[in-house]
């Protein structure tokens, strides 16, 4: 069963460092990778358009409509499904645009919406991207835990290679 820390340890592993049994240690690697872990998982996710984080909804206009420029405001979805980034309107071809945690458009309601939300549970993704997000956090971790910019770079190498290799096979899952 795959596991946050699991995939701090994958990371921890790729840097020759000991492994953690949970984040809240008072070790330095446990304490660096849950001052950045949530930031880094979300912006892996940000990365590309996964089948595992794709969410619909139908969303309500906001009473309260932009000063200028649109007709219309629609808020995010936050809860449960918190939305990482907008990919597309369903059913128009208005043109819209995200402010804050807003899309601006002309369209009416209800607006529909392809989205990427956040995943908190590790065993929602696939293991591909769980070794993308380990190969990113290693990237991120090398620094202040080997004080080397040569391992920073060889992490952010394996990064690339990783989310390439992954995006491949998430591109796959479909028509």
């Amino acid at each position: 069963m795959a596991s946050t820390v699991g995939i701090v340890n994958a990371a921890l592993i790729k840097l020759g460092e000991a492994t953690i049994t949970s984040l809240s240690e008072g070790a330095k690697p446990a304490r660096l990778a849950h001052a950045v872990f949530d930031e880094l998982r979300d912006s892996v996710i940000q990365a590309h358009p996964w089948n595992f984080a794709l969410a619909r909804a139908e969303l309500a206009a906001d009473a309260t409509a932009p000063v200028w420029g649109y007709a219309n405001a629609y808020p995010l979805p936050s809860s449960p499904d918190y939305c990482l980034r907008v990919l597309r309107l369903e059913d128009s071809e208005a043109e819209w645009k995200v402010e804050g945690r807003r899309i601006l458009t002309d369209a009416g309601a209800p607006l529909r919406i392809l989205y990427l939300r956040r995943v908190t549970d590790p065993n929602e993704s696939s293991a591909l991207f769980r070794e993308a997000l380990a190969a990113r956090l290693a990237a991120e971790l090398a620094e202040p835990l080997k004080q080397s910019s040569s391992m920073a770079e060889a992490m952010r190498l394996l990064y690339e290679r990783k989310l390439a290799e992954a995006r491949t096979a998430d591109a796959q899952e479909g028509t």
